[in-house]
């Protein structure tokens, strides 16, 4: 049996999370109830209420989460494989060594959310709503997002590798190591101070047009030289 809590717990590093042996349960866990060292693969929990849900040292596969409602959970030491859902609120949660990976929704709701190295990997998010959220440690890898909303967000040591991202949003965010450089983000909307946003020399451009924008300049394109060689007007 592996060793209990052996999560990575270095800054910056990549989280893992290996668990011990898990027991598996096929019941539907209940609201408010405390799960350690379970193992809950293909369960239905589609509309499931279930505040204040206490995960430690869990693996939660494949399941169905359409429209569960998990706000205030509180996640540690835990690993979510494959799950699927439209939308699955998890407003107000915590959550402490975390490895999501494969895993598909519309809505994933983090809003107010305490997420501690945390990692998302291989993920498809329509859209992740991560307003006034704090987010410390965290990795994006190979994901791909519609909207990835940090307004009124605090980020440390966040990091975006090999996602492609249509929309980001950071409103009112407060940034302290924001790194898109291994991303392509298509869209940044509401960026006020970008102290703390890591760029790319090919992304710089891009977000000096929308901190232009932002401030008040209405950005046009370029006119052509004239061919004769004449200045233009």
């Amino acid at each position: 049996m592996a060793s209990r809590g052996a999560a990575g717990r270095s800054r910056g590093a990549r989280v893992e999370v290996v668990l011990p042996d898990l027991v598996p349960r096929t019941a539907p866990p209940g609201a408010g109830e405390d799960l350690d060292g379970l193992l809950l693969s293909g369960l239905d929990l589609a509309g499931a209420a279930l505040p204040d849900l206490r995960l430690l040292e869990c693996a939660l596969v494949a399941c169905r989460l359409d429209g569960a409602a998990l706000r205030g959970a509180r996640l540690v030491s835990t690993r979510l494989e494959e799950l699927a859902a439209t939308d699955l609120d998890l407003t107000g949660s915590s959550w402490r060594d975390v490895v999501v990976e494969g895993s598909r929704a519309g809505v994933l709701r983090l809003g107010e959310a305490d997420l501690v190295r945390t990692r998302l990997s291989g993920c498809r998010l329509h859209h992740l709503d991560a307003r006034g959220a704090d987010l410390a440690d965290v990795l994006l890898e190979d994901c791909v997002v519609g909207e990835l909303d940090l307004t009124d967000a605090r980020a440390v040591r966040v990091r975006l590798v090999g996602c492609r991202v249509e929309r980001l949003v950071l409103t009112g965010s407060r940034l302290s190591g924001l790194d898109v450089s291994g991303a392509r983000v298509e869209r940044v909307t509401g960026p006020g101070d970008l102290a703390g946003v890591v760029l790319g020399e090919d992304q710089a451009a891009g977000f000096a047009t929308v901190l232009a924008e932002h401030l008040g300049a209405r950005v046009v394109p370029t006119a052509p030289d004239r061919a004769d060689g004449t200045e233009r007007a």
